[in-house]
């Protein structure tokens, strides 16, 4: 198990960035497995601090100790979606009002990574949209 320090540091800023980026496109709330994805391909873009990932599922268990720890020191909260009626619990994270002006301050996030996150972030909310739309032509 990783051992993360109390203070926020450039991978907790990231993480909380990209919450902010989801929330100014309308999507409040996150599934678990969604924010896995999100960094997956955020690495994979060259994005300049690293998560190890089990490949096949996407999964980086260094995320997930981040995502408690921010959950934890209020940057972050964290919902449950009921999946199926007396079923499967899906744990769910949106930005908190502390989360966003920890944000406010210039220099939180180099810009060459935000320009990364709104690039990646862009191209999949534009996937998932385009996705939705014909969906419901069908």
């Amino acid at each position: 198990m990783i051992s993360l320090a109390l203070k926020i540091d450039a991978k907790d800023a990231r993480i909380i960035y990209v919450f902010k980026v989801l929330k100014s496109h309308g999507i409040s709330s996150v599934r678990e497995p969604t924010i896995h994805k999100i960094f997956y391909y955020l690495v994979k873009n060259k994005l300049s601090v690293k998560f190890d990932f089990y490949e096949e599922r996407k999964f980086s268990y260094e995320l997930k100790e981040r995502l408690d720890k921010l959950t934890e020191k209020g940057y972050l909260k964290r919902i449950y979606l009921v999946e199926r009626l007396g079923g499967i619990y899906v744990p769910m994270y949106l930005i908190t009002d502390k989360g966003l002006s920890f944000l406010e301050k210039k220099g939180r996030i180099a810009k060459r990574d935000a320009k990364i996150i709104e690039k990646v972030l862009g191209v999949i909310i534009g996937k998932v949209k385009s996705k939705k739309r014909k969906s419901k032509r069908r």
